[in-house]
């Protein structure tokens, strides 16, 4: 008797214990999803269908050359890969490829103030089109007959992406929220991309600090299509390589104004060889001597890629 009134009361006190922890979830949740929506909202974005931008389009092997052979498993091929590279290949999973591109591309990471469990990346990856500024370039020195079609620089709007992405069983960044808009001509050649114009020829330069040559980053081979038909490492592999180097282990700060990251990676741009160059920036910096971390990742055709840090103190 003493057993069974034990048993009860120990139920009794499980019951709204279990109904408040449920309740402080769904608040966490909500709040979490109220920052998502605060994300996404304005600046002329339109939501997009997120089953649709995952669907088999971006799932082919124009994306994941091994598509079929991994058909059988039952992780889909990208479950593994952080936010920032997924957002790229969603971009070029839903746009048309382009030659000569400048990519901007704003990160933060939020999570739950009373359920750190809970957390969200926040990405906007904004793709400028310079074939044209290329092409235009060029005729200042060549006469036009000897110069490709504008349709070889590449046609193409500049568009901008906003992701909301999350972790779910089975999947490292699954896809909340999904927006697009396209940039104006004029938009883009007043966007900034660090301290030069986004649609300027010229390349990166890291500031003046404390600086280190960094050895190749080690990577396991890229489960999605990370080099072009000429050889090149394409954008979301220089994206990959610079997040292995300069991401923190850290809960940074959120602030829906400042991303905690800022990364600006362009392809077949800046010279007249084939050259990819990335540069990263954290913004956010949990030291006391540390202000700002630079990355910067050059590739030249041919050629093993250099990476570059750079300190600004305090």
């Amino acid at each position: 008797m003493k057993a069974q009134i034990f048993f009860t009361f120990v139920v009794g006190l499980i019951a709204p214990m279990t109904v408040q922890a449920n309740d402080l979830y769904q608040d966490a949740l909500m709040r979490m999803d109220q920052a998502a929506q605060l994300f996404m909202a304005g600046n002329d974005f339109v939501e997009q269908s997120v089953d649709e931008l995952v669907g088999e389009h971006y799932y082919s092997e124009r994306t994941f050359p091994n598509m079929a052979s991994s058909a059988a498993s039952v992780f889909l091929p990208d479950a593994d890969l952080d936010g920032l590279i997924r957002a790229i290949l969603l971009l070029e999973g839903q746009e048309a490829e382009l030659p000569h591109v400048r990519y901007q591309i704003n990160y933060s990471s939020h999570a739950d103030t009373e359920i750190p469990e809970l957390k969200q990346e926040y990405i906007e990856v904004t793709r400028y089109n310079l074939g044209s500024v290329r092409r235009d370039d060029l005729l200042q020195y060549v006469d036009a007959e000897h110069i490709a079609s504008p349709a070889e620089f590449g046609v193409g709007p500049h568009v901008s992406w906003r992701f909301v992405l999350a972790p779910i069983m089975g999947m490292q960044a699954n896809v909340m929220y999904a927006a697009r808009k396209e940039i104006t001509d004029s938009a883009a050649q007043q966007a900034m991309c660090f301290a030069q114009p986004c649609l300027s020829l010229e390349a990166v330069e890291l500031p003046q600090g404390q600086s280190k040559v960094l050895a190749s980053t080690l990577l396991a081979p890229a489960i999605y299509r990370s080099e072009n038909a000429d050889g090149m490492t394409r954008a979301a592999r220089v994206l990959e390589e610079l997040w292995a180097e300069l991401k923190s282990e850290d809960p940074l700060p959120y602030s829906k104004n400042t991303p905690q990251f800022v990364f600006v990676v362009s392809m077949d741009v800046v010279g007249q060889d084939s050259l990819s160059l990335g540069t990263g920036l954290q913004i956010m910096v949990l030291d006391d001597s540390i202000d700002k971390v630079w990355l910067q990742r050059v590739q030249v055709a041919g050629m093993e890629p250099e990476l570059t840090q750079v300190f600004i103190s305090r």
